[in-house]
């Protein structure tokens, strides 16, 4: 899992004498869900959440391939894009 810093950033102009303060906690929370989001762990958790039966993998598998490749061709068709010129 990614390092999440959660610590205040030292003061960027040497001259301000604040001391730094802390990360609000609901910009913290963001930042983990984010870093979460990326990393891939609750995907990972649900997968594993039930057990999934081979033939049940396979047809998510194929069906998912199915949805790419029709979107794919959406996007490349000419009648889905009415605003181009032929």
């Amino acid at each position: 899992m990614p390092k999440i810093e959660l610590t205040p950033r030292t003061n960027r102009n040497p001259k301000d004498k604040r001391p730094p303060r802390e990360m609000p906690f609901e910009m913290a929370l963001r930042k983990f869900k984010k870093a979460v989001e990326r990393a891939g762990t609750l995907q990972k958790v649900r997968e594993k959440e039930y057990f999934e039966k081979p033939t049940w993998k396979k047809k998510r598998k194929k069906a998912e391939a199915v949805n790419r490749s029709k979107k794919k061709q959406a996007s490349l068709s000419p009648a889905a894009q009415p605003w181009r010129k032929k």
